[in-house]
């Protein structure tokens, strides 16, 4: 695996659809997030009849900070929504990974976004945390 900002990944000892389905509980006890897409990859790839491991990707964005992102810089917009990856890894270990926030920050030169920035830190990291407990 590449080098990844650990704040970003976790292990998860559950299944690759039970992981999915304990972030989607955690994120509806947030009336501001807006779930955008729960895509299983697996039965994606199988459309094309290839066979991939488990894998679903799950797109989300919470409605009160996504305005000050983009206002900070319009172009945020293409790594909008937040995207969590859900994987089983060749060795069977099951992964979390979402969007690398630090990088996104730098990236569109945000500057903290309005203060999104600094909201996110404080609400995605616990999230991942509480998905893979």
């Amino acid at each position: 695996m590449q080098n990844i900002n650990q704040r970003w990944i976790r292990k998860s000892p559950y299944s690759v659809r039970e992981t999915a389905d304990r972030l989607l509980a955690k994120l509806a006890e947030f009336p501001e997030v807006m779930i955008v897409a729960d895509v299983d990859q697996q039965k994606v790839a199988a459309l094309s009849n290839k066979k991939v491991d488990e894998a679903v990707c799950l797109l989300f964005q919470n409605t009160k900070l996504v305005g000050n992102l983009l206002a900070s810089n319009i172009e945020v917009g293409f790594d909008l929504p937040i995207k969590a990856f859900i994987w089983k890894a060749k060795d069977g270990q099951v992964w979390i990974r979402c969007n690398d926030i630090d990088q996104m920050d730098d990236f569109y030169t945000l500057n903290g976004g309005n203060g999104a920035i600094e909201a996110i830190y404080s609400l995605l990291p616990g999230w991942l945390d509480h998905t893979v407990s």
